[in-house]
């Protein structure tokens, strides 16, 4: 199994509005993106860490299903629109094996 993580600071002046609206198409790439074996998306509580951003956590079967989902066109094109909420220079991207 493969776990990628993911966190993206939320550029300053962004409304609550436009933060849930990329919220909700993020979570929709559970249903747009095959071999997606669990996904959590959400606006981090801030208790600890980085606060204000939005955090990912993407769980599939293999290394084969991960390059399919970076390649799959509804997860190429959150990323082309990544900088209209995110601080793309801020993004955290990490993957483990487990």
């Amino acid at each position: 199994m493969i776990r990628h993580i993911f966190i993206a600071p939320i550029k300053e002046g962004i409304t609550e509005e436009k933060v849930n609206e990329k919220i909700a198409i993020m979570k929709e790439i559970e249903n747009q993106v095959p071999g997606i074996i669990q996904l959590t998306v959400g606006k981090n509580t801030g208790w600890l860490g980085v606060a204000n951003a939005v955090s990912m956590i993407i769980d599939v079967k293999d290394k084969a299903v991960f390059d399919a989902f970076l390649s799959h066109p509804y997860h190429v094109h959150i990323g082309e629109t990544a900088d209209d909420v995110f601080d793309t220079s801020g993004f955290v991207i990490s993957q483990i094996e487990y």
